[in-house]
């Protein structure tokens, strides 16, 4: 039975509501959620240097399903529910290297891609059909080095969905085939997914809550672009986080601010100065909470001087300020005195625009079927 969940979205963001509160805090909102855009789009899984040789794998969680990501003896990767189809005890932990991958239960064993390989007395099995005894698979697709797993067999691919993307980011950040990972932090925040994301998407709040990031950020030449699945934020730069003041520029530092959305939880901010990138990625773990992760990758293992001042003040000044409002918002959410609110639309799409935020919630509303 299909619950109602009415709205007063509109197409026109000049006239429409945004989404309202019980979207965010109803246990009926984070069901639909979890199956129709959790288990039908593609999720950020981690770099490939986590499986950079054969047999290298790594488990995750997408809600209750537990994914096994591994490379073949071929080279290629591959992504698996992490459960043996004899009596469905999971696979692997954590991650690590095998050259086959054997049940802790009763020892079935399986090859790297997936295909049976033995099970003790299953010749005692009558009619046993070893095609049926294989994992199964998930659809993998590796984006900007990233892995993206998508439980939907039916669905398009990362790259018919966001067209021109990945080559837009790698213009911007040629070093990135170079990049590793240097540093990752999680934050436990007291907020409905959705609600995060709408954070993200405009910088309306920016001049307000963010006054640091205003002195680094050009904010006259802040635009705010919408794409069928993912929104760009771009910026001049007005200087660098950097420890060293009398530094010299060199020939790998990017000169703009450079933030790109991905449908429906990762963020790819590239900030002025040494060249990398931050991953932001938002795992819900309840109606009105989520975990934030935030990856930092640069050309070496160990962040510079100015890698480390970027992660210090992501970590100790924006973030921190992001999840006050956040959590702030999502208190309110719960108010007898709110239902819903209006989108602040500029038609020049600059930094006090919230139509990315429009345009973020209308995919949301695509995705559960209301509209």
């Amino acid at each position: 039975m299909k619950v109602e969940m009415p709205h007063r979205y509109k197409v026109d963001a000049q006239e429409s509501y945004t989404l309202p509160s019980d979207y965010y805090t109803s246990e009926e909102a984070h069901r639909m959620d979890k199956e129709k855009v959790f288990y039908k789009n593609w999720i950020y899984a981690g770099h490939i240097e986590k499986v950079d040789v054969p047999g290298k794998y790594f488990t995750f969680q997408i809600f209750d399903q537990n994914i096994m990501v591994v490379k073949g003896k071929d080279n290629v990767i591959r992504g698996f529910y992490n459960v043996c189809p004899h009596r469905g005890h999971e696979l692997l932990e954590g991650e690590g290297k095998k050259t086959v991958i054997t049940c802790p239960y009763h020892a079935w064993t399986f090859r790297l891609d997936g295909q049976f390989n033995r099970g003790r007395a299953v010749d005692q099995i009558k009619n046993f059909n070893h095609d049926e005894s294989c994992l199964t698979p998930v659809r993998i697709e590796v984006f900007l080095n990233f892995i993206f797993v998508n439980l939907d067999p039916e669905a398009k691919s990362l790259q018919e969905m966001m067209p021109g993307l990945e080559e837009e980011i790698r213009s911007n950040i040629p070093q990135l085939d170079g990049l590793t990972l240097s540093h990752r932090i999680k934050y436990d925040i007291k907020a409905n997914w959705k609600n995060v994301i709408d954070n993200y998407l405009e910088c309306h709040h920016c001049q307000v809550a963010h006054p640091q990031f205003i002195e680094l950020i050009d904010m006259k030449s802040y635009k705010v672009n919408t794409h069928d699945y993912y929104i760009s934020q771009t910026s001049n730069s007005k200087g660098k986080l950097v420890c060293n003041a009398n530094a010299e520029a060199n020939d790998e530092e990017i000169e703009t601010y450079l933030s790109y959305w991905l449908w429906p939880t990762l963020a790819i901010d590239i900030m002025p100065g040494e060249a990398g990138l931050i991953v932001m990625y938002i795992e819900p773990n309840g109606p009105e909470s989520s975990i934030e992760y935030l990856e930092f990758y640069y050309l070496t293992k160990e962040p510079s001087e100015e890698g480390l001042e970027n992660i210090k003040y992501q970590d100790e000044v924006l973030t921190p300020e992001d999840i006050t409002l956040v959590e702030s918002v999502q208190r309110g959410l719960r108010s007898k005195g709110y239902v819903d609110g209006r989108y602040v639309v500029d038609n020049e799409r600059t930094s006090i625009s919230e139509h990315g935020v429009h345009h973020f919630h209308g995919l949301v509303l695509k995705a559960l079927e209301r509209i």
